[in-house]
């Protein structure tokens, strides 16, 4: 199959990371495929760039900020000079999907990275996906059971499902630099590292990680915090407001995995989430999830089995997943660990990528 993913932009994030990693999935399976991506802000679109496969063309439309009325008709042409059977539109490139999707041939399908009304955005993006959904021109693709549900409240029908996927590199080391960094922060052998992977956003809330884990430093837990993301200046006010003594921004970094592996939990206490590319690292790894029970993670996290859930959103609810994460034993937690490696086998990219070939089939 001749196969275009279309994104925006190619910064630091989930639906990034999942569309680069599912062209180079679909290119290892024989494919001939594109990547188109919108606009890349100076120094932003090296972050993945050079992750994705030489197999895959990649087509940048340098698109103007705000609205880019052109951009449609040179997708458009883009799409119609590659002559592909596929085109897989992703976050906000729905907008300007439109026009090919009725004038040219492509099955066109849009993979729907969060909860339906958050990925619609506004009224104008509801409207888009609704006609387009409707008419049957574009195929909506849901990402976790929840998703799915959040989808047939908003539109009113239902869609196809397929989970997140995301390859863990085998064997993956944690490199000395890494380990050394890590130990920096350690205040003891013992100390037990937290570590989040998120987009620094207000739904993603690290001031909330930052007080709960204040807290838990303050009530004699030894633990150290670390947040990896993209950051962003009213997010870190709020961290620094909180006055957490063991809670270090690092901010980017390209190798998120080796930080999970070297943790003891992963944490994420958003208020709502799709399918999280960095849970299934982190399962990928057997690092224990901490999670608030929103979007797709209800789905693969089994409070007290394979990671632990907070009970809501709230803040006590969180300060009180974490702390009962903090309080099992060794050998509870390395039998959790094992769980949890085990539960990441649905959830690799060759898996998802042959899942998306089979629905771009029928």
């Amino acid at each position: 199959m001749r196969i275009i993913n279309v994104i925006p932009q190619l910064v630091s994030g989930g639906g990034e990371r999942f569309t680069i990693d599912l062209c180079n999935a679909l290119a290892d399976q024989g494919h001939d495929v594109a990547l188109v991506v919108f606009f890349a802000p100076e120094g932003e679109l090296g972050f993945y760039r050079n992750e994705l496969s030489d197999r895959v063309k990649f087509v940048t439309l340098n698109k103007k900020t705000g609205l880019d009325i052109t951009l449609a008709f040179r997708l458009r042409k883009v799409i119609h000079d590659f002559e592909p059977d596929i085109v897989n539109s992703h976050l906000r490139s729905m907008y300007y999907m439109p026009l090919s999707a009725l004038t040219t041939k492509a099955k066109f399908f849009h993979t729907i990275h969060n909860t339906a009304d958050v990925e619609a955005a506004d009224v104008i993006g509801g409207a888009i996906r609704k006609w387009m959904f409707k008419t049957k021109r574009i195929t909506p693709i849901t990402i976790s059971l929840e998703s799915l549900a959040s989808f047939e409240k908003y539109y009113g029908h239902t869609a196809p499902m397929i989970f997140n996927g995301r390859d863990i590199p085998e064997p993956l080391e944690v490199s000395e630099s890494v380990k050394k960094e890590i130990d920096g922060f350690k205040k003891t052998a013992s100390t037990k590292v937290l570590v989040q992977v998120a987009r620094f956003t207000d739904v993603k809330r690290q001031d909330l990680m930052a007080r709960v884990s204040k807290r838990l430093y303050e009530e004699g837990f030894d633990i150290t915090v670390l947040l990896i993301g993209k950051k962003s200046e009213d997010i870190i006010k709020g961290i620094e407001e909180a006055n957490c003594p063991i809670c270090h921004v690092l901010g980017e970094r390209k190798n998120p995995l080796e930080y999970l592996k070297a943790a003891d939990a992963f944490c994420l206490c958003s208020t709502y989430e799709g399918m999280p590319i960095s849970l299934i690292e982190a399962m990928g790894v057997g690092t224990i999830p901490v999670c608030t029970p929103v979007g797709g993670i209800i789905n693969v996290v089994k409070d007290g089995e394979t990671g632990f859930l907070s009970s809501d959103i709230s803040e006590e609810a969180y300060y009180i997943a974490l702390k009962r994460f903090l309080q099992q034993s060794d050998s509870d937690a390395a039998e959790m660990k094992a769980k949890v490696k085990e539960s990441y086998k649905p959830f690799t990219m060759r898996e998802c990528a042959s899942k998306y070939v089979e629905l771009y089939s029928k």
